[in-house]
C-alpha cells in the first residue's frame, strides 16, 4: 500500500526518478533499500523514540583493549591512532558521539547505516564521514555471494566506494544477508494512523472545533452565487481565528450545524493506544519521554535501568560495537585490538548508603569490605 504522505505530497514519483540514477550503467546486482522516507516517519512519537535511543547510544564510553596473549582483552590502551581518530573524526567538526547518534537514528529508520573511511597517503584511516542511508545502495558481485561496492548518490552524481572503505552497520534481518531491517518497518499502519489522527485533530480545531455546517436555501443558487457564498464563508468564518463570529446570511439562506459523530473515532483513547504501540516497538519506557502516568519514583528508576541494560547495551553491542571491531581488525592488523562500548547507569546514592548502613549494623560486611565498596584503600 502506498504511503499516505507520498500520495498527499506527491513525492513518490520524484524519489523513484532519483533512485534510477543509482542503477544506471552499473554491472552486477545492485540492491536498494525498501524504506519509508525520513519525512514520513521521523516525527511525532516515532521521532521522540528514535532520538531518545540515539541520545542514549551516543553516551557510550569507547574503551580500547589489547589481547594479553591468552585470548582475553584485559590490557587497556590509552594511546593509539584509533583513539586519536575518534577524538576528531572528520573535518566537518563532527564529534564521534554525534556520529553514533546518526548511526543509531539511521538504523532505527532504515535498518542500515554507513560511515565512509577517508584514508591518509599510507592507507590508514584518517577520517570517518556519515553517509545518509537513503542515498546508499550496495552492489553485489556477479554470483551475488558478497558485497563488492557501495554506491552513494550525493545529489548530482553517483560515487562508488570500495567495500573496505565503508563501515556498514545494520540491524540483522533473517531474510536478507546483505541489508538490515529497520525498526520502523515493523509497524503495520500505526505510523499512518498516527499521522491521520494528527491531521484529523488539526482540521477539527482549524475549523473552529466544529465538524461542519450546512447552508440551506429554498431557491436554486446559480454557480456565481454559490462560489461567492463559499468564498465569503471561508474568508470570514472558517478557522480558529474567526471563532465566535456572528454568521450573517442573505437571500433566505439558513445555516445549521452538521454533526458527523466524531465520538465514534474516540480520538483520545486511540491516541494513547497508538502512542503505547510506538513506544513498545522501540522499547522506550514512558518515563523516558516524560510521560508520568502510572509511574512512581521506584518504577521510574527501574524502567530507566532496564532500558539501559536490556535495550541500549544489547543494541549497541550487536549493531555497532561488532562492526567497529571488524573495522579495527581490518585496519590495524596483527595488533589484537578490541573495543567495548560501556554505559554507566546513575547509582541511587541514597539507597546505596542505606544498604551500607544495614551491612554495618547487622555485621553483613566487615569494615574493610565496606571501605572497599566505597573505593577506599586500606591505607586511607
Amino acid at each position: 500500500m502506498k504511503n499516505i504522505l507520498n500520495r498527499i505530497f506527491g513525492r513518490e514519483k520524484n524519489e523513484n526518478k532519483n533512485n534510477s540514477k543509482f542503477f544506471s550503467g552499473s554491472s552486477g546486482s545492485t540492491l536498494g533499500l525498501n524504506f519509508l522516507s525520513t519525512f514520513d516517519n521521523y516525527k511525532s512519537y516515532a521521532y521522540a523514540c528514535i532520538n531518545t535511543r540515539a541520545e542514549n547510544v551516543s553516551k557510550a564510553n569507547i574503551l580500547l583493549y589489547k589481547s594479553t596473549g591468552d585470548g582475553k582483552f584485559r590490557k587497556e590502551i590509552t594511546d593509539h591512532p584509533f583513539l586519536d581518530l575518534i577524538k576528531g573524526p572528520n573535518k566537518r567538526g563532527h564529534a564521534f558521539k554525534e556520529l553514533l547518534h546518526k548511526v543509531s537514528s539511521s538504523l532505527d529508520l532504515y535498518g542500515n547505516s554507513y560511515l565512509y573511511i577517508h584514508r591518509a597517503n599510507n592507507g590508514k584511516p584518517a577520517g570517518l564521514y556519515h553517509l545518509p542511508s537513503k542515498s546508499v545502495r550496495i552492489k553485489l558481485n556477479p554470483d551475488m555471494s558478497h558485497i563488492e561496492k557501495y554506491i552513494y548518490f550525493n545529489g548530482r552524481t553517483s560515487i562508488e566506494y570500495n567495500k573496505r572503505d565503508i563501515i556498514h552497520f545494520l540491524i540483522p534481518d533473517p531474510d536478507n544477508s546483505f541489508l538490515g531491517k529497520s525498526i520502523i518497518s515493523g509497524f503495520n499502519y500505526t505510523q499512518e494512523i498516527d499521522f491521520l489522527q494528527n491531521l484529523y485533530q488539526r482540521n477539527f480545531y482549524k475549523n473552529d472545533a466544529a465538524v461542519g455546517m450546512l447552508l440551506e436555501s429554498d431557491k436554486t443558487l446559480t454557480d456565481n452565487v454559490f462560489e461567492r457564498l463559499r468564498n465569503e464563508f471561508k474568508d470570514q468564518y472558517e478557522g480558529a481565528e474567526n471563532a465566535g463570529k456572528t454568521i450573517i446570511l442573505e437571500g433566505g439562506i439558513k445555516a445549521k450545524p452538521y454533526q458527523a459523530y466524531p465520538k465514534d473515532v474516540e480520538i483520545l483513547p486511540s491516541r494513547k493506544m497508538i502512542r503505547d504501540e510506538i513506544l513498545g516497538m522501540f522499547r522506550v519506557p514512558k518515563i523516558i519521554l516524560g510521560i508520568t502516568e502510572e509511574v512512581n519514583r521506584a518504577t521510574a528508576r527501574e524502567s530507566m535501568k532496564i532500558f539501559n541494560d536490556y535495550v541500549i547495551k544489547p543494541f549497541a553491542k550487536i549493531c555497532i560495537e561488532s562492526k567497529l571491531n571488524i573495522f579495527l581488525n581490518d585496519n590495524y592488523k596483527d595488533e589484537d585490538l578490541q573495543i567495548t562500548m560501556e554505559y554507566e547507569f546513575e547509582v541511587d546514592r541514597e539507597l546505596q548508603l542505606q544498604a551500607i548502613e544495614i551491612y554495618s549494623k547487622y555485621g553483613i560486611a566487615t569494615t574493610e569490605e565496606l571501605r572497599e565498596i566505597e573505593g577506599f584503600s586500606n591505607n586511607e
